[in-house]
């Protein structure tokens, strides 16, 4: 929840762009809005979907792993991707890569909108996944490149994610209304004008300078392949049976990629030390970074907290409409309570951050949002509305909290050469964690699991038990001196 509230602000491998020289002030406002723009839509992408979920089953008639697939698919490969998509940022240049990124996205999304079927619709989905993934590291670098003035950086990058923080906000009140008037088709078509725009402010940037980075292909293909298997076999179970080969080959192909992954990642990294050329063979992950308590904890807190968020966005939006019968314009309001506490928490987390360190913020946060997940335990899925929309207030307002400390620390825990590569392994870490949420709460909520009433109360007390769990791992290793430990593993 994808630095800002949900979404995917945490930054990317990107941010150590080839230096170029600064635009001038009218081009560079055109550029930071360009900016802004594209990372609104991707951040906006992940959240619309949710509540048109029913309007797609009903339309495609698609049933509930299938609208799964419409959700996992996005974020799926945005998380694979994202892996390497910095060092692609750095090879061929930002201002490229950004401006390739928005014109996959706006062509993806009219796919999306004139998708026959559900087959089509997915697949158009994991390109936009893909394109959101090069758009994200781009974005932040072009920002960085344009402007010379340290002060006005620091402002456009806090527009810049508040922008994304934003359009998790609006997506499912966004994706309600046009839902509601136009279909569900019309929460892709929007992207297309916008995308559009975007790409004729980035045209005025200045031309990124290539430089020459690394791109670790077989662990990032390790890493795609180990996270889609895994989806794919928990997605399977509903409709094919947990016995089914079809749900334990890919689970087997999943755990032999996470091994594969992980011994590719150990050797890349002994082979680049052992000659001298860590630049040239660096490995996508830092295994003695990951082995660092800090480093985990914060790799942890953010799979956590799009977990549970991402999770429970998709079970809400199904109990709103198929249980409830709500109309899409009243489920996109009734994520107000949950979406703008997110964002309002989000803000004045970075403010206590700065005052009393990310220890206590990070670690309560995740607390609170556990309490809330709890009160599910006592309100059912069949509970009062009014109980139902309490409920979601410490959701948000916790996962809102814990995202700033999180960050925090975990730049604090690393030298600041590397920090541009740890951001965008959280950020993975991230998509992951919304990847699972939606595939794991699908399942526990489906026939072949526990069914809605019963689902939902194992769903809720599994994400509070990993939130708990996250939030103690966070405060037994987190402390005042975070940024005298870190990336060495000491």
């Amino acid at each position: 929840m994808t630095a800002s509230s949900l979404g995917q602000q945490d930054g990317s491998p990107a941010d150590l762009v080839a230096p170029a020289a600064p635009a001038a002030p009218a081009r560079a406002g055109l550029v930071v809005l360009a900016c802004c723009l594209g990372f609104f839509l991707i951040n906006l992408d992940a959240t619309i979907v949710n509540v048109a979920l029913p309007d797609i089953g009903r339309r495609l008639h698609t049933g509930l792993s299938g609208l799964q697939w419409v959700v996992a698919g996005y974020t799926l490969a945005f998380a694979g991707l994202l892996l390497s998509a910095g060092a692609v940022s750095d090879r061929i240049g930002a201002s490229r890569l950004f401006g390739y990124g928005l014109l996959a996205f706006s062509i993806a999304s009219a796919a999306c909108g004139l998708a026959p079927d559900t087959g089509v619709l997915v697949v158009a989905r994991v390109l936009q996944g893909a394109a959101a993934a090069a758009v994200l590291p781009a974005s932040l670098a072009l920002l960085r490149q344009s402007l010379a003035d340290p002060g006005a950086r620091a402002r456009a990058i806090a527009v810049w994610a508040a922008g994304g923080g934003a359009a998790v906000a609006a997506g499912p009140v966004a994706g309600g209304f046009l839902t509601a008037g136009l279909g569900w088709r019309a929460i892709f078509f929007v992207n297309v004008p916008f995308g559009l725009l975007a790409m004729l402010g980035v045209a005025r940037a200045t031309r990124s300078v290539p430089q020459r980075s690394s791109i670790d292909l077989p662990g990032q293909l390790a890493a795609i392949v180990a996270l889609t298997g895994f989806t794919f076999a928990v997605i399977e179970i509903e409709p094919k049976g947990l016995h089914s080969p079809a749900v334990l080959l890919p689970l087997l192909v999943s755990i032999a990629a996470a091994l594969c992954f992980l011994r590719v990642e150990s050797r890349g990294l002994s082979r680049g030390l052992s000659r001298g050329r860590s630049r040239d063979l660096a490995p996508m992950v830092n295994l003695r970074e990951v082995r660092s308590p800090v480093f985990a904890s914060c790799l942890l807190t953010g799979f956590a907290i799009n977990f549970a968020y991402y999770g429970i966005m998709f079970v809400f939006s199904l109990i709103f409409q198929e249980e409830r019968g709500w109309s899409p314009a009243s489920t996109g309001l009734a994520f107000l309570p949950l979406t703008v506490f997110v964002l309002a928490a989000n803000i004045l987390s970075g403010r206590l951050t700065r005052l009393i360190g990310p220890r206590y913020p990070m670690a309560g946060a995740q607390l609170l949002e556990a309490a809330g997940f709890l009160s599910l335990l006592l309100v059912g899925a069949h509970g009062p509305t009014w109980l139902l929309l309490l409920a979601m207030v410490p959701i948000g307002i916790g996962g809102g909290v814990a995202s700033p400390p999180m960050m925090t620390a975990l730049l604090e825990s690393v030298p600041a050469e590397r920090a541009g590569v740890v951001s965008g392994l959280l950020s993975s870490c991230r998509q992951a964690g919304g990847v699972l949420g939606v595939t794991v709460f699908g399942l526990l909520i489906s026939p072949v699991g526990f069914g809605m009433a019963t689902g939902l109360r194992v769903a809720a007390g599994t994400a509070a038990v990993l939130l708990a769990a996250a939030a103690l791992v966070a405060f037994r290793s987190i402390h005042s001196g975070v940024a005298a430990h870190g990336a060495d593993g000491r």
